[in-house]
C-alpha cells in the first residue's frame, strides 16, 4: 500500500503572514485586540434544503453555525473573527519572525494543515516557497500522524463550534445581520476595534441578550437568488456600506 507523506520546513520567510485574515477563536480575538490589532468579521449563511454537498459536509458546518430568522423562513449563519492582515500581521516583526510567536493562534500553530476535514492539505495550493516541502518532519502520511498537529486541529474545532452562538450575539449586537451566501461569496466587516472589544467585554460580563434580528442574504447570482427566493430569504439590496462584498 503506497504510503504518501507530505513534509514541512519552515524557512520564516513570513509570506504566510501577509495578504490575509486570520481566522481567531473567540479567546484569540480579546487577546487580538488587547494588543490593539485590528479583527475583521466574515458572515456566511446556508440552508439545508439548497445543500449540495453531502450530509457529512453539511453536519461539519452546521456544527459552527447558529439559526438565524431571515425573512420567511431560517438560515444557519457563521461568524468567522478574523485578525486583519490584509497588509500584514502587525506581530510580524522587521526580521520577518512572530512577535507573539508563543502566543500565536492555533491556525498560526496548525498552518500549513487545513482545519476544515474535507480540504485535503496539497502544497500546490499554499503559498510557501517549494522548498520548504522537500525536508523536515513528517506532517501527514495516509493519515495525521503528529499528535501534536492532531490536538492542535481538534482544539481549533472544537473552538468554533463552543463559540458560534457567542459569536453571532456579538454580531446582532453591533447590528451586523447581512451574510453571504456560503461557497459563493463574502461578507467581510472591519468592526471598529473599540466598539468590537466593548461588546465581548458586556458579552463576558453577562450583558448582551440573545437579539432576535431578523437577517438578510446578499447574493448577487441570478439563478442563486431564485433559488433562495422561493424559500422565503430576506435580500440585502442597498449598496453595502458597512461591509465588503468578496465573491468567490
Amino acid at each position: 500500500m503506497q504510503n504518501n507523506s507530505i513534509r514541512f520546513a519552515c524557512n520564516g520567510c513570513g509570506i504566510c503572514c501577509k495578504g490575509r485574515l486570520v481566522p481567531l477563536t473567540l479567546n484569540e480575538t480579546r487577546q487580538w485586540l488587547e494588543r490593539g490589532h485590528e479583527v475583521a468579521i466574515i458572515l456566511e449563511a446556508f440552508e439545508q434544503s439548497i445543500w449540495t454537498a453531502g450530509p457529512q459536509q453539511f453536519a461539519h458546518a452546521a456544527g459552527r453555525a447558529v439559526e438565524v430568522p431571515c425573512g420567511n423562513s431560517h438560515v444557519r449563519a457563521v461568524a468567522v473573527f478574523a485578525g486583519n492582515a490584509l497588509v500584514q500581521c502587525q506581530s510580524l516583526g522587521d526580521d520577518g519572525r512572530c512577535g507573539i510567536y508563543e502566543e500565536r493562534p492555533l491556525v498560526c500553530r496548525i498552518y500549513p494543515a487545513e482545519i476544515n476535514p474535507f480540504i485535503a492539505l496539497d502544497p500546490e495550493n499554499k503559498i510557501c516557497p517549494p522548498e520548504v516541502w522537500e525536508e523536515g518532519e513528517v506532517l501527514f502520511t495516509d493519515r495525521i500522524v503528529d499528535p501534536v498537529l492532531a490536538d492542535q486541529i481538534e482544539r481549533s474545532r472544537q473552538a468554533d463550534r463552543e463559540d458560534a452562538q457567542a459569536k453571532i450575539a456579538l454580531c446582532e449586537t453591533l447590528g451586523l445581520n447581512v451574510a453571504a451566501w456560503k461557497g459563493n461569496a463574502l461578507a467581510v466587516y472591519l468592526p471598529d476595534r473599540l466598539q468590537l472589544a466593548e461588546a465581548i467585554a458586556r458579552y463576558d460580563a453577562g450583558k448582551v441578550e440573545p437579539a432576535r434580528s431578523n437577517w438578510k442574504v446578499r447574493v448577487d447570482a441570478p439563478a442563486l437568488r431564485q433559488q433562495l427566493h422561493q424559500v422565503g430569504l430576506a435580500f440585502d439590496d442597498q449598496l453595502p456600506t458597512d461591509y465588503i462584498f468578496h465573491a468567490l
